[in-house]
């Protein structure tokens, strides 16, 4: 369980990753990978990990609508992603 929570994770830092160098991102892995981190952050609210998995969805669906500078993007994967890591290792 705690793998495929981290897989879900290392998808969204991939979103985030492909927002920052202007690759084009089907519509449907823009709903569907924020859906999960909400659906993930909803299992303990009060984790610092479910706050950061919030914070991420936000900056996923606001890189729909706007355009964010690269270099929010880029730590939003990183801190996503070493926490994807994190849990697909432990």
């Amino acid at each position: 369980m705690v793998k495929l929570l981290g897989i879900i994770d290392l998808l969204a830092a991939s979103l985030l990753l492909a927002a920052a160098v202007g690759a084009e991102i089907p519509l449907s892995a823009s709903i569907f990978v924020p859906l999960c981190l909400i659906g993930k952050a909803c299992i303990c609210l009060t984790d610092s990990g479910s706050i950061e998995d919030i914070v991420m969805v936000i900056l996923i669906v606001a890189a729909i609508f706007i355009t964010i500078p690269p270099w929010i993007l880029y730590t939003g994967a990183a801190f996503i992603g070493v926490k994807g890591v994190a849990s697909l290792f432990a």
